[in-house]
């Protein structure tokens, strides 16, 4: 059976998480507090996106523009494929026309549709990923800052 919009925010109700339905972008966003992860506001807040494409047969939840590419895009993608290897259902896609790098989970939707614990799960899951991610975008950074202090004083 084929899933809409209105059946994910009915499970997102159900699962008492608190959402805003763009019907005229035919998105869902919820926004999350964070514990390390900060957008590129700075912010501990995660905006997740929930759609559903292809005539309902696939629902797709993702986090745009959830880490700044920097002054080297192809080494921030780098970072986060191996991160996405790492981290099973979450994927990531870079748009660099709008310097977009986003977390993504896209699945096939059953005959059952989504329910409420599935989906929470989902959006739990993706949170957690950028959570994890943080770290490794941190430490990259670190390390980026470390190289240009010592690049300096060459």
């Amino acid at each position: 059976m084929p899933l809409t919009l209105k059946d994910c925010a009915e499970a997102l109700q159900q699962a008492g998480l608190r959402h805003h339905v763009d019907a005229e972008e035919q998105f869902i966003r919820l926004v999350l507090v964070t514990r390390r992860y900060r957008n590129r506001r700075g912010e501990h807040l995660a905006i997740v996106t929930i759609g559903v494409q292809d005539d309902g047969h696939r629902l797709r939840l993702s986090i745009e523009r959830a880490f700044d590419a920097g002054l080297d895009p192809a080494g921030a993608c780098l970072l986060a494929c191996r991160c996405a290897a790492a981290t099973p259902l979450v994927a990531v896609e870079y748009d660099a026309d709008f310097d977009n790098l986003r977390l993504v989970i896209e699945l096939v939707v059953g005959k059952q549709g989504g329910d409420s614990a599935t989906l929470a799960s989902l959006v739990e899951q993706l949170v957690s990923a950028a959570e994890v991610w943080q770290l490794a975008f941190d430490a990259q950074r670190q390390a980026d800052d470390a190289d240009g202090m010592h690049g300096q004083a060459a």
